[in-house]
């Protein structure tokens, strides 16, 4: 049975760890709630004060513009510190001083909110700003002309104690100006705001909060021997445990009270069942990261796939027109002219019913693979259909583009030439198309002018094969033939 002493011992423990943690954080907490509340109320009165100070301007100004120009729809700018407003040609200069007197209104009574009672102490804020609000008129395209008020500066206390409260530095609200392109912005600063407010609850407020921490400080001591050194010694313990070494951290140690005891017991069982499950979680760990990199590398396989034409290695149709449509659009002025040249291999019918489609697809492969090391860097390959395939320039100037195409034909004829199979003859035949960037705007220009350059293909297929044939196009229905190489 407990001793006299024990029990009323027990009770102080129990005593001092409740007032300790139910009368400090709790108070801590109503202070900074009350802080908060009042701080929200305050600003909420300002944001509806200063709305009605912005409709009042607003109304203000009008009549004041309607009055000196005599009528309506003007449309207004800044010109330095003149507002000018013009009409049919007709411009008037208008000096902000006369748009009437620029001052605050007083507040509705239902605007003024704020707690009677705090803490029991008959405690009512007063409500006021600190300096007049900034008043700025803001004309349609952005430009704006201070009228009146102080612009403040936030101290580093007013940032402090706005972002506890999680509060903007600055509150602005605007209000249209009835019959002109204007705006009313009214600036003030939240700082300014809730200092007076705050200021006045700091002394009940205050001494409730150094009552509680004189208290809890002249009861520490007592708190601490129960309860906050075995705590410490518990968390040193805790802080020396290793997974992966099989020992008990708690071996030896003897807790005054019976729920540390429980609690150092709970955590010796949660390192054993950790040391349990270590090895099988960097099991799961390593499975994952192997399943997660072959993911990654099917994603990269699927976004190849839809890009490109497997067998040639070059885009496919669809990717080479969006990323063409890209280039234009991003060319700005460097490059005032784009080109395609569309190619084909003559006779390609016959090469598949007189020596199999194996070896078509390996001509095709092998035209792709050419194409590929004969572009620029920034130049685009794509296989059109078939045996088809188009290419994509950016280029200052027509002759250029007839080099660019000159090099290209001439080194696929050579390397074509030379393909490993006996009695196949592999020609080519070209045709291209240039016209001004300014006239493609969306994939139909772009697919007008890659069908000039296919039908300069089947022309040039006409006069004899295995021939390049250039033409410049000055606008989207009309073809100027040029030189041919």
């Amino acid at each position: 049975m407990m001793s006299g002493s024990g029990r009323r011992r027990s009770i102080i423990q129990v005593f001092t760890v409740w007032f300790f943690t139910l009368a400090l954080v709790p108070t801590l907490l109503a202070v900074y709630a009350t802080a908060k509340y009042l701080t929200l109320q305050t600003v909420a009165w300002a944001n509806r004060y200063l709305t009605q100070m912005a409709l009042y301007e607003s109304q203000i100004i009008s009549l004041s513009l309607k009055h000196t120009l005599g009528e309506d729809g003007f449309f207004f700018s800044f010109q330095g510190e003149k507002i000018a407003a013009s009409k049919g040609g007709l411009v008037k200069r208008i000096d902000p001083a006369q748009l009437g007197p620029l001052f605050p209104v007083e507040p509705e009574p239902a605007q003024i909110f704020a707690p009677k009672f705090l803490f029991g102490f008959g405690y009512q804020p007063k409500l006021r700003l600190r300096e007049m609000p900034v008043i700025y008129l803001e004309d349609s395209n952005g430009a704006v002309l201070y009228l009146a008020g102080k612009r403040e500066k936030s101290s580093s206390g007013d940032r402090l104690l706005l972002k506890a409260f999680g509060l903007k530095e600055n509150l602005e609200v605007g209000a249209p100006v009835p019959g002109t392109n204007l705006r009313v912005r009214v600036w003030a600063s939240v700082g300014g705001l809730v200092e007076e407010p705050l200021r006045q609850l700091c002394v009940p407020l205050g001494g409730t909060l150094i009552l509680v921490i004189l208290l809890s400080t002249l009861l520490y001591p007592l708190a601490a021997a129960q309860i906050v050194y075995p705590l410490k010694n518990l968390a040193e313990r805790l802080s020396r445990f290793d997974p992966a070494k099989k020992e008990d951290i708690f071996a030896g140690s003897k807790f005054q009270t019976s729920e540390l005891a429980g609690i150092a017991s709970s955590f010796n069982n949660m390192a054993l069942r950790v040391r349990d499950t270590l090895s099988e979680l960097e099991q799961k760990v390593k499975e994952l990261e192997e399943k997660n990199e072959l993911l990654h590398q099917a994603r990269r396989r699927l976004e190849w796939l839809a890009s490109y034409d497997p067998l040639t290695g070059v885009l496919n149709r669809r990717s080479f027109m969006e990323r063409c449509l890209y280039l234009i659009r991003e060319a700005g002025g460097e490059f005032p002219h784009v080109a395609v040249l569309m190619m084909d291999v003559d006779n390609f019918k016959t090469i598949n019913d007189c020596y199999g489609h194996p070896v078509g697809d390996m001509v095709l492969k092998k035209v792709g693979e050419l194409l590929r090391h004969q572009v620029r860097k920034d130049d685009l390959v794509g296989r059109y259909g078939g045996d088809e395939f188009v290419l994509f320039f950016l280029v200052n100037q027509p002759g250029e583009f007839n080099v660019l195409a000159r090099r290209i034909f001439t080194s696929l004829c050579s390397a074509l030439a030379s393909v490993s199979e006996p009695d196949l003859n592999v020609s080519i035949s070209m045709g291209g198309a240039i016209a001004g960037r300014v006239l493609i705007d969306d994939d139909r220009d772009l697919e007008r002018l890659i069908g000039f350059a296919d039908q300069l293909l089947l022309e040039g297929k006409r006069r004899g094969k295995k021939a390049v044939l250039i033409r410049c196009a000055e606008n989207l229905s009309f073809v100027r033939e040029s030189d041919s190489l």
